[in-house]
């Protein structure tokens, strides 16, 4: 079944973009002894939905369509979703490709490497293009390339000191400046969690070239239609 696909001003909202009606209330960051160990945690916490692989998760709330969209964001839950089941961070719809692949976009000059690890969902060819001529940060600069296997490697967040509990130096705001914190990492437990962060392995360039010749082969196939994506 074909996802809804957001508008706004005339262009398509990706699927993994956070809404404001999105946003929720934070909870204040507590010292917790659990089954794992010591690390931060909410005094309400849920289990099922504040926790997983021994990290403390963000919260964030589920109104897609509602509000407006923050195309400098990006909801916690759909990056999860997106990441577990391989969807397409622009439209939502399976990424697999027909080859067992997914392909993975990077704003970044230098090509992806073995290994590499990325809180960004793979995407279609079709949605691939579109981001990239929409998004000045890619248009700067990106790179692309095909991957074989590409298994859960850890969370990135914002890991807290022990002893305070206030949180340490971030380099940056963008998801792909937060923390890589690995899943059997201790300091796990003290990060607060916002995307699932895998490894990318049996790493294959795709140039601008190969990328609009996949496109063109995917575009009959892929449920990509719409207008372009805004600029983030």
């Amino acid at each position: 079944m074909t996802r809804q696909q957001h508008v706004w001003n005339g262009m398509r909202v990706p699927y993994i973009t956070h809404w404001t009606a999105e946003s929720v209330p934070q909870p204040k960051l507590i010292r917790l002894i659990g089954r794992g160990g010591e690390g931060i945690g909410y005094a309400d916490e849920e289990p099922v939905t504040d926790r997983r692989h021994e990290a403390l998760w963000h919260r964030s709330g589920l109104a897609q369509g509602r509000g407006r969209p923050d195309f400098a964001r990006v909801n916690s839950l759909r990056q999860k979703r997106a990441m577990r089941l391989n969807l397409c961070q622009v439209c939502g719809e399976e990424a697999t490709l027909a080859d067992g692949r997914t392909l993975h976009l990077m704003g970044a000059a230098t090509a992806i490497t073995e290994g590499e690890t990325t809180a960004a969902p793979p995407l279609h060819p079709v949605c691939a293009l579109e981001s990239i001529e929409n998004c000045p940060f890619l248009k700067r600069s990106h790179s692309a390339a095909l991957v074989e296997y590409s298994p859960l490697w850890g969370v990135a967040g914002v890991v807290h000191d022990p002893v305070t509990l206030a949180p340490l130096p971030n380099p940056g705001r963008r998801p792909e400046d937060l923390t890589h914190v690995h899943v059997a990492d201790k300091a796990i437990r003290w990060t607060l969690a916002n995307f699932t962060v895998i490894s990318l392995h049996g790493v294959s360039a795709v140039s601008r070239e190969d990328l609009v010749a996949m496109a063109k082969q995917d575009a009959g196939t892929t449920a990509t239609g719409g207008p372009a994506m805004r600029p983030l």
